[in-house]
């Protein structure tokens, strides 16, 4: 038996990512887009995943699911036991929707214009072969569940006859309709004004409640991080600089990156003259500095983190950090 022939456990969790990269050819040569991310999500668990543009978050989901031919993965990808890395592509139709469903940023750019909300919802579950009648009774209840009313009216509706908001439900019944058991929503608030964020969220909160569902939420909003996530991994130049539950995160952040992320957010219980800034830009993938990546805009820096790239630490509160301010031998006191 091969490892894409691994049968699932109880006590897999839904989604075990381990040592990942991701490379990219390029007209300049080959680039790296991730360099060695782990990380894992239970069943009923929610993930945030956070970071600035170019850290890595979207090219992470998008590799899970396989999304991109261009992309050369190495690593470990793991859904519930069955390794992807390497898995046929047959084999990954089948698993893309049935195991994870994923929404993504732009509602309307991942809705054909040309095709009706019920053929689009009902999809996943005709290429299955569900009969229609019994796809399109499934795809009421679910818009229905989803808060989208009149639903089997408006299964003959046009994406542009909805709004944003109802939009972002469609592409969630979408990625739910063939009960997956992981959800990745990759800035399923972007372009949404605040109120609309907020039904998102809720929205999302309820449906991975309600179902046990696995949901890595990919966003670079840390202000609607707090009221979702269980647990933030935050990602910095296509690494993992830091793995901790979301209180102890907010409160006490170890990794220098992750603190100025904090420090830049506006809060309403403190007063502020003004925000405090991260100085300097994320570096492009392909001119990435040496050591830790993160040095050159660092206010901790050291010669080693200019000549050595960081391990990812247990800290003593828990939580895991990659920063040479906590070295094996002093985070696990």
């Amino acid at each position: 038996m091969t490892v894409n022939q691994l049968s699932a456990t109880s006590t897999d969790p839904a989604l075990q990512v381990s040592d990942l990269c991701v490379d990219v050819d390029t007209p300049a040569g080959r680039i790296r887009l991730l360099d060695g991310v782990s990380l894992s999500v239970r069943s009923g668990e929610r993930l945030a995943v956070v970071g600035e543009s170019g850290s890595g978050k979207s090219v992470m989901a998008r590799s899970i699911l396989r999304l991109d031919d261009s992309f050369h993965l190495s690593g470990s990808i793991k859904v519930d036991g069955t390794e992807l890395v390497g898995l046929p592509e047959r084999r990954m139709e089948r698993l893309r929707g049935s195991k994870v469903g994923m929404v993504f940023q732009d509602p309307l750019g991942a809705l054909n214009p040309l095709c009706t909300i019920g053929e689009q919802v009902t999809e996943p579950l005709r290429v299955r072969g569900v009969r229609r009648p019994e796809a399109e009774r499934a795809a009421i209840a679910i818009l229905g569940e989803l808060g989208v009313a009149k639903a089997a009216q408006r299964m003959r509706a046009y994406p542009h006859e909805f709004s944003g908001g109802m939009r972002q439900r469609v592409v969630l019944a979408m990625a739910l309709i063939a009960e997956p058991d992981l959800l990745i929503a990759d800035e399923p608030t972007t372009a949404l004004d605040v109120r609309v964020q907020e039904q998102v969220i809720d929205l999302l909160h309820e449906v991975s409640t309600e179902r046990d569902l696995a949901v890595i939420l990919i966003t670079h909003d840390l202000g609607i991080v707090a009221g979702f996530a269980e647990r933030v991994a935050v990602m910095y130049a296509g690494r993992k600089i830091q793995d901790d539950a979301v209180g102890r995160l907010f409160a006490e952040p170890a990794h220098p990156y992750a603190r100025g992320l904090i420090e830049a957010v506006p809060r309403l219980d403190q007063k502020m003259q003004r925000l405090v800034g991260i100085p300097g830009v994320p570096p492009h993938p392909g001119a990435r500095p040496s050591g830790c990546a993160y040095h050159p805009r660092c206010p901790h820096r050291m010669e080693q983190c200019e000549v050595e790239v960081p391990r990812e630490n247990p800290l003593a509160t828990g939580g895991l950090v990659a920063c040479h301010l906590y070295p094996a031998d002093r985070s696990a006191q």
